[in-house]
C-alpha cells in the first residue's frame, strides 16, 4: 500500500464549524445600518500613520487617484492629470467644490499641505514615491504640481494607496501638526469609537455617490470563529477581507452550504511564501534546493486552504501587474534527498548531518496571525514534517508579534514566512521591501536584486518594465532565494438580506455605495 503524503497527513483538519441559529436577530435588525465585524480596535485613524485599520481609513478618506477594478487607475479627488513628456513631472487638476467634513476646501495648498507630511519622511522609504518626489507646489487653488527626481511610472498607483496618502483636513490638527480627529473627505464619517468597535455615518455633503445605507456599525470579535457564529445567528452583516474579519477556509466551506449566507470569492492578489537567512544553514544553496523540492504546495493548497487558495508558482500572483511567469520549481521528494546527498548532508535515520554539525533549521512564526494573514502556525507543522521526510529537523518557534518583527528583522531564524503586500501596493512596493537592503526585513537581497528592483521601478515602457520585472524574478529564482507557497484567498461573507455587495478591488477598500438592506 503506497505510503501517505505526510503533508497530506500533517494537515488533515476538522471541518465542523458551529452553525447556531440565532434568535431572530435579523428581524430587529435595521434596514439603514451594516452591522460589520472588526478582527481588531480600529486604532488611531491618522492617515499619515500606521495604527489605523485600512478599511474605516479607506471610509473616511480618499486620495488623489483610485485604485478600480482589474487595477485600473481612476479620478478621485484629482479629476484628472498630465504626465510631463519626459516622466519628471505631474500636475493634478483638482476637482471643484469638494470640502473636509468640517468645512475646509480641498484645494491646491490643503493637498500640498498633506503631501509635505509625508514626502522624504524615511518612515514612509517603503513606496519609492516618498523618495523620488522632490517638490509639491501649487501653482493656484485648483492646481498641484510634483516634480520627481526621476520619471517613475509606479507614480499613480503608489497615489492610490491608504497609509499615507489619504488627504486629511489640515484644520484638524493641533498647533503643532499632531493628529487631532480623522476629517476626511470621505462617503462617511467617524460618529464614535472605541475598544469593542466603532460606528461611521453617511457624510449627506458627499461629493461623489451617496450611499444608501445610512449607518455602519463596527464590532470588534478577535475570535475567526465567533465572527462565523455572529454571522449565521443573524447579528452581524459581513465579515471576510484580510484586514476586516478575516475567514479561514475552514469556516468559508461551512458558509458556502448555508442558505441565510453568501459567500464571496475574489481573484487572490497577495503570495504566501517561506523565506531563507542566508547567514545561517541557509546560507548553503543546496539546503534551500531541498526545502523549496520537499514541499509539496499542491497538496497545501488543497488540504491545508481547502482548495480556496492555488499553489504559488510566482513571486505575485498571476493577476498582479508585471507577476511574470511561472517560475522552475516545484515538488519532488527525491530530488530534495539527491541534492542533500550530494552537497554531503548524510543521513542516519531521520536526521542528517555534515561534519557532525546536524542540519537544523529554526522556523520562526507569530503565535497568532499578523494583521492581514493567515494563521502560520498549522502551515509551519505541515511544513516541518515534510522536512523531516528528506531528513532536515525543523524548530518551530512560536513568539509575540513584538518579539517576531524584532527577530525577522535581526535575522534571528532560518526560515520564516513572507507576504506581498497585495493591491494597490503591487508590484512596486513589494519588489523594495523583499528584495532591498533598505527594507526592514527583507526576503532575499543581493546586489543583483538591489540593481534589478531599480531597473523595474525605473523602466519607462510596458514591455521593458515587464522584462525587467522578469530578470528580477529569474534572478532571485536561480539562487533559490525564497519558497512559493500559496496564493492566499479573498474571502468575503453577507447575510442574504445584504444587496449590491461584491468583493472590493482590494482588501484594504470598503466599496459600500451601491449596498443596501432587505
Amino acid at each position: 500500500m503506497p505510503r501517505p503524503r505526510p503533508l497530506v497527513a500533517a494537515l488533515a483538519v476538522s471541518l465542523a464549524l458551529t452553525s447556531a441559529c440565532g434568535a431572530g436577530a435579523d428581524d430587529t435588525a435595521s434596514s439603514t445600518t451594516l452591522r460589520i465585524a472588526l478582527s481588531a480596535e480600529s486604532g488611531a485613524l491618522d492617515p499619515h500613520a500606521f495604527t489605523g485599520n485600512f478599511l474605516l481609513l479607506d471610509a473616511l478618506y480618499e486620495p488623489l487617484v483610485t485604485y478600480g477594478r482589474d487595477g485600473t487607475l481612476e479620478p478621485g479627488l484629482a479629476q484628472s492629470w498630465t504626465v510631463a513628456e519626459d516622466g519628471r513631472q505631474v500636475t493634478f487638476d483638482l476637482r471643484d467644490g469638494v470640502r473636509f467634513t468640517d468645512g475646509t476646501p480641498v484645494d491646491a495648498a490643503a493637498v500640498k499641505w498633506n503631501f509635505d507630511r509625508w514626502v522624504g519622511n524615511e518612515r514612509f522609504s517603503f513606496f519609492r514615491a516618498s523618495r523620488v518626489i522632490t517638490t509639491v507646489e501649487a501653482p493656484d487653488p485648483d492646481t498641484v504640481r510634483l516634480t520627481l527626481a526621476e520619471p517613475y511610472e509606479p507614480l499613480l498607483q503608489e497615489l492610490s494607496i491608504v497609509r499615507p496618502v489619504r488627504l486629511l483636513s489640515p484644520a484638524s490638527v493641533a498647533a503643532d501638526g499632531t493628529f487631532g480627529q480623522p476629517v476626511g473627505t470621505g462617503a462617511w464619517k467617524l460618529d464614535s469609537t472605541s475598544a469593542t468597535g466603532a460606528v461611521l455615518t453617511r457624510n449627506d455633503d458627499y461629493w461623489g455617490s451617496r450611499p444608501e445605507l445610512e449607518r455602519l456599525e463596527f464590532r470588534v470579535i478577535p475570535d475567526s470563529q465567533a465572527r462565523a457564529d455572529a454571522l449565521t445567528n443573524g447579528e452581524i452583516d459581513l465579515i471576510g477581507g484580510a484586514y476586516l474579519a478575516p475567514i479561514t477556509p475552514i469556516e468559508a466551506r461551512a458558509l458556502g452550504e448555508r442558505d441565510d449566507v453568501t459567500l464571496l470569492t475574489g481573484a487572490p492578489d497577495v503570495s504566501i511564501m517561506l523565506g531563507f537567512n542566508p547567514d545561517g544553514p541557509a546560507g548553503d544553496r543546496a539546503v534551500r534546493e531541498a526545502v523549496s523540492r520537499a514541499v509539496d504546495t499542491t497538496s497545501l493548497a488543497r488540504t491545508l486552504l481547502l482548495d480556496y487558495a492555488e499553489p504559488a508558482r510566482r513571486v505575485f500572483p498571476p493577476d498582479v501587474p508585471d507577476s511574470g511567469t511561472d517560475l522552475p520549481i516545484g515538488f519532488d521528494q527525491a530530488a530534495a534527498n539527491r541534492v542533500l546527498d550530494a552537497a554531503g548532508y548524510a543521513r542516519d535515520g531521520d536526521t542528517r548531518a555534515k561534519n557532525g554539525t546536524p542540519l537544523a533549521l529554526r522556523l520562526l512564526v507569530p503565535a497568532t496571525p499578523a494583521e492581514g494573514q493567515l494563521d502560520p502556525r498549522t502551515m509551519a507543522s505541515a511544513i516541518a514534517a515534510a522536512l523531516t521526510e528528506v531528513g532536515i529537523t525543523v524548530e518551530i518557534a512560536p513568539v509575540d508579534a513584538a518579539t517576531y518583527y524584532d527577530e525577522r528583522a535581526e535575522g534571528r531564524y532560518d526560515l520564516t514566512f513572507f507576504e506581498t503586500l497585495g493591491a494597490p501596493y503591487d508590484p512596486s512596493s513589494s519588489i523594495v521591501s523583499l528584495f532591498t537592503s533598505g527594507a526592514r526585513a527583507p526576503l532575499w537581497v543581493t546586489p543583483q536584486t538591489e540593481d534589478l528592483v531599480d531597473k523595474a521601478l525605473y523602466a519607462r515602457d510596458p514591455a521593458s518594465r515587464a522584462a525587467a520585472h522578469q530578470n528580477l524574478y529569474d534572478a532571485v529564482a536561480a539562487d533559490v532565494g525564497f519558497v512559493p507557497l500559496a496564493y492566499r484567498p479573498r474571502l468575503w461573507a453577507v447575510r442574504d438580506r445584504v444587496r449590491g455587495f461584491a468583493v472590493p478591488p482590494s482588501d484594504v477598500d470598503l466599496e459600500l455605495t451601491g449596498v443596501s438592506l432587505g
